[in-house]
């Protein structure tokens, strides 16, 4: 089998319990032989379910229920945001709605002196429409120059705009098939708008619940990145969220002692920050390629037993029985 280096050599010595310095032959033979039974390589701590809270949508923080330490359940809200902006925006699209199926009606029934006037009186709500919107996205790429929201977020605001200056000039459309007259193809054309306007109401619901940041997972709070009244923006870890009641360790072998190892091999965990317990493991992972970084191959090990000290991120050492 291959020597192991000093350092490891010490280790595997006291990990194995190797601590006496009698001077008998036994005992230097034991001592001698200890490498050659134990190998040690370091990894970390590790949970198997954890998550980063992240938004989806670009909005000021208006509550965080959580902080540091707290126990949640999965599906708790953790983070509220404020939406405003959003409500508003359904509103209008919900409007949009209103005004394309009034247009698609009067195409259908024709016109009369009322419903021309009547249209314009919908047109004049579209023009409002389209201006609350243009104003939405005015206010968005504020904050895109200023940092805030990526390019992404800004044209997601895109969409709403162009969608209310459809509505707008479809309006205007169809106040011109009352005066004039409406065709088949003005008739279709009004159909096919109260189709988008449904569809920018369904967009602007699921933005909505964007809102309500909720937990997957039942677990602990480790790390809180965001306060109230600070800015939510799309890829930032706002919450951390650990579920520690399964655990395992990651750690970096030697290419050239990955032969030595297999999958189902059993270990033993050995985390000094806890004990000199010993937690009862197995090798569920190798990964078969080697980290270009380190010229190391990582190996998972999944821990057999627990015990409620056990963090992640804790330091720990691997024996393997040979």
């Amino acid at each position: 089998m291959k020597k192991i280096v000093p350092l490891l050599i010490a280790t595997a010595m006291i990990f194995s319990g190797c601590g006496s310095t009698k001077n008998t032959s036994n005992e230097n033979t034991k001592t001698s032989q200890a490498p050659q039974e134990i190998y040690i390589f370091a990894g970390k701590v590790q949970a198997d379910n954890s998550v980063n809270l992240m938004t989806k949508l670009p909005a000021k923080v208006a509550e965080v229920k959580v902080d540091v330490g707290n126990k949640v359940n999965a599906g708790d809200p953790i983070i509220v945001l404020d939406t405003q902006d959003i409500q508003a925006q359904v509103n209008q699209a919900q409007a949009a709605v209103e005004t394309a199926q009034a247009g698609l009606d009067k195409v259908k029934t024709g016109s009369r002196p009322e419903q021309i006037a009547s249209t314009e009186a919908l047109l004049q709500g579209a023009q409002k429409a389209y201006e609350l919107a243009q104003t939405a996205y005015d206010r968005q790429k504020e904050l895109y120059d200023g940092g805030f929201v990526s390019k992404q977020d800004l044209e997601k605001l895109e969409g709403p705009v162009a969608s209310a200056k459809s509505q707008y000039e479809s309006v205007q459309h169809q106040l011109e098939q009352l005066k004039n007259g409406a065709t088949s193809q003005d008739v279709n054309a009004a159909a096919a708008a109260v189709k988008q306007a449904q569809a920018a109401v369904e967009t602007a619901k699921a933005n909505l619940n964007y809102g309500t940041i909720a937990s997957p997972i039942s677990g602990t709070v480790t790390a809180k990145n965001i306060n109230v009244g600070e800015m939510a923006i799309t890829g930032q870890n706002l919450v951390t969220i650990v579920n520690s009641e399964q655990l395992h360790v990651d750690g970096y072998v030697p290419s050239d002692l990955v032969t030595q190892l297999k999958v189902g091999q059993p270990v033993m965990v050995k985390v000094s920050d806890v004990s000199d317990k010993k937690f009862q493991g197995e090798i569920s992972v190798i990964d078969p390629q080697i980290d270009a970084r380190n010229k190391q191959v990582l190996v998972k090990v999944t821990l057999k037993d627990g015990n409620d000290a056990l963090k992640p991120g804790m330091f720990a050492e691997i024996g393997l029985n040979k």
